[in-house]
């Protein structure tokens, strides 16, 4: 059952892999990073993560907006449950997505997670990682809020 559910999970990275370099390219200069994750994740779970960042971001569209950024992915939390009285296992994944700028100051952290029932580890982190490309929009927009008021900080 293991081994099942370790090739599905790496024939996933594989179609994710396909259909990213399929996809239209990102002509923009932002830039995805190489995705960060705890000592002991599979390099597989990190490229994942990667390429499901850039491209639920060229799907959103606004890759053009963030001219000038670079976001750089960090997977958070990435665990297994079975609860009680139940056989079907739940992944719960939380992802960073760290902005820069181009003086590679951060300038911002958005977060996404997502819980995923009978579904791979791979998928959860496709899951938050679309969740916090739909933060980016927002965010950005309260960024270029805050830079035009010439505001040292705000919170």
């Amino acid at each position: 059952m293991t081994t099942r559910r370790t090739t599905f999970g790496l024939a996933l990275a594989g179609l994710l892999a396909a259909s990213v370099s399929v996809a239209a390219p990102l002509r923009s200069s932002v830039g995805v990073e190489t995705a960060s994750a705890p000592n002991g994740t599979a390099p597989e779970v990190r490229q994942a993560l990667r390429l499901a960042v850039a491209q639920h971001l060229a799907a959103s569209g606004i890759a053009g907006e963030l001219d000038g950024y670079s976001l750089s992915p960090s997977l958070l939390q990435l665990r297994r449950y079975v609860d009680p009285g139940q056989k079907r296992t739940k992944f719960v994944c939380v992802v960073a997505l760290t902005v820069q700028n181009e003086a590679r100051e951060v300038v911002g952290e958005i977060r996404g997670s997502a819980a995923t029932l009978g579904a791979s580890p791979l998928e959860a982190v496709d899951a938050a990682a679309h969740s916090a490309v739909l933060r980016v929009a927002d965010s950005l927009a309260e960024l270029k809020a805050r830079s035009s008021t010439k505001r040292w900080a705000r919170r």
